[in-house]
């Protein structure tokens, strides 16, 4: 095990403090309002980093996967295939089958899947199975105030509008040894309001009553707020799902699982850079740094990116200056983060680390220009430990092949 430390920026900082913080919280928070019967699952797509993941295990969390890679790698990090949630549209179906047998969740997603269960059920007939289903309703109707990610809904799950969930249901039931046990209601909104959390959980209500399923288990997905003070947490999210659900499930009978993702770990990782060079260009000032907006935000599509300044020497006997331009390393004009208006003149040295940092960041990180910066978990102790090393050609050389 790599006890080497660093503090060479650019990197992401893990605290566990403050990961620890929003882990007992979720805890807390379900079974404050569901007792123990619960089931905590992890997002591996949102931040798959090896120490996190063995670290949550540890927690007590599943694996929640969409994808033959992602449960080959938890299973390398120990997790068995009765602690892995698997969902999303793709999937693969000796691991469908694997995590099936071994008694993990399954939520199915695909016409596919529906054509596996048939082929399950005919070659295990003295076996029964538990399958999930993911729900796709109309949040726009169900909440007309909420802000959807896509205009036109989302593109997941079977419809219940159009009678593709009840002609799923049906299918799945004329299976003599195969039960839909469990719905999966995750559905991802821009505003994460508490009150579409509520929304769906009704909606679970309405589809297990409609048609008198008896359910296992109820699958709230992910996409809460998480590591912010103005915005709701697990608290506001868990009372009002568990208010719902709670009017016509048992709490003892049907298991409630979550599947946090950057709820989860945005308030404990950080992402470190530091200013090295001030450009002056007709009267604009740029501030050069060593990270990149392709390790913030590599879609391109954030604007605001919260922040604090570490001043290298005392501020307050600086210039003040009316404009600079936070800018990435990379050679790409677009690589512009954000402004400071009327402010201490920063200098090399400064450190600008953005907050919240690590949701998404890490697993979508180009190998552009400059290749993984280093993440370093801060222990509850103080110490520091170097989770991966920063990227070099020895890594990125890996399975290239050049001479013929």
């Amino acid at each position: 095990m790599n006890h080497k430390t660093t503090t060479d920026t650019p990197f992401y900082r893990i605290k566990e403090k403050d990961l620890l913080y929003d882990i007992n919280l979720l805890k807390s928070a379900l079974s404050a309002n569901w007792g123990e019967n619960f089931v905590m699952g992890y997002s591996v797509k949102t931040n798959s980093l090896p120490w996190l993941l063995y670290y949550l295990k540890g927690k007590g969390f599943y694996a929640e996967v969409v994808s033959a890679t992602e449960y080959d790698l938890v299973h390398r990090l120990g997790f068995s295939s009765g602690n892995i949630i698997y969902n999303g549209p793709i999937k693969d179906k000796k691991v469908f089958e694997t995590v099936l047998i071994a008694g993990g969740y399954v939520n199915l997603d695909s016409n596919d899947e529906l054509s596996w269960m048939e082929e399950l059920s005919s070659l295990y007939p003295d076996r029964s199975f538990r399958v999930g289903l993911r729900v796709n309703c109309d949040i726009a109707v169900m909440c007309p105030d909420e802000e959807l990610v896509e205009e036109e809904g989302g593109r997941f799950g079977y419809c219940y509008e159009n009678g593709v969930l009840k002609a799923a249901i049906d299918r799945l039931s004329a299976l003599p040894n195969v039960k839909v046990g469990g719905l999966h209601l995750h559905s991802s909104t821009q505003s994460r309001t508490v009150h579409v959390y509520g929304a769906l959980a009704g909606m679970a209500v309405k589809i297990a009553k409609e048609y008198e399923l008896s359910l296992d288990y109820i699958d709230m997905g992910g996409g809460y707020f998480g590591g912010r003070d103005d915005k709701p947490d697990y608290r506001d999210y868990f009372k009002e799902i568990c208010r719902v659900l709670s009017g016509y499930f048992d709490k003892e009978k049907t298991t409630l699982i979550a599947e946090p993702g950057v709820s989860l770990i945005s308030r404990a990782t950080t992402f470190e850079t530091e200013v090295l060079d001030v450009k002056d260009i007709r009267g604009r000032k740029f501030i050069v740094t060593n990270g990149s907006r392709v390790n913030l935000n590599p879609l391109v599509t954030r604007h605001v990116y919260p922040h604090h300044i570490e001043y290298v020497s005392d501020k307050s006997v600086r210039n003040i200056e009316k404009t600079q331009w936070i800018c990435g390393a990379t050679c790409m004009e677009y690589d512009r983060l954000f402004e400071i208006t009327d402010d201490a003149a920063l200098i090399p040295g400064d450190k600008i680390i953005y907050d919240t940092a690590g949701g998404y960041t890490m697993c979508l990180n180009p190998l552009f220009i400059h290749y993984f910066p280093a993440v370093i978990v801060e222990k509850t102790d103080g110490t520091l430990f170097v989770a991966r090393e920063p990227w070099g050609n020895k890594e990125y050389l890996q399975k290239h092949h050049w001479e013929v």
